[in-house]
C-alpha cells in the first residue's frame, strides 16, 4: 500500500506542486516516489519512467482521481533539459513557479 502512495504522491506532484507549499511528508514521498519509479538504476527519471508508473498503476490512478503529469509538465520541470528529469530540478521547478506566482499577486 505505501508503494502505492508514493507513485500517487509522485503524480500528484509533478501536475500540482508547482505554486504551493509543499508539506515535508509529500516531498518525503516525493523523493521515494523518485526512486521507486526509477527503472534503470540511473540518477533521476526519464519520461519513459514516469509513463510506466502511470501505465503500471492506470486503475489506482483512475480510482483515486489522482491527475497525471503531461510531458509538457515533465519536460518543463527538466530544467537542464537534458530528459532525465533530477529531484533537485523539480524543486526549482517548483520554486520557481512559487516565485512567478508571488510576483504576480
Amino acid at each position: 500500500m505505501k508503494f502505492f502512495t508514493l507513485i500517487f504522491a509522485f503524480i500528484f506532484c509533478i501536475c500540482t506542486a508547482a505554486g504551493t507549499d509543499i508539506p515535508d511528508k509529500l516531498m518525503e514521498d516525493e523523493q521515494l516516489a523518485f526512486m521507486m519509479c526509477d527503472l534503470d538504476d540511473t540518477t533521476g527519471l526519464t519520461w519513459l519512467e514516469v509513463q510506466t508508473c502511470e501505465e503500471t498503476y492506470a486503475v489506482e490512478i483512475a480510482e483515486n482521481n489522482i491527475p497525471i503529469p503531461s510531458e509538457d509538465n515533465f519536460n518543463a520541470a527538466d530544467l537542464d533539459k537534458d530528459g532525465t528529469l533530477l529531484f533537485v530540478e523539480w524543486m526549482e521547478w517548483v520554486e520557481a513557479e512559487e516565485s512567478t506566482e508571488e510576483s504576480t499577486e
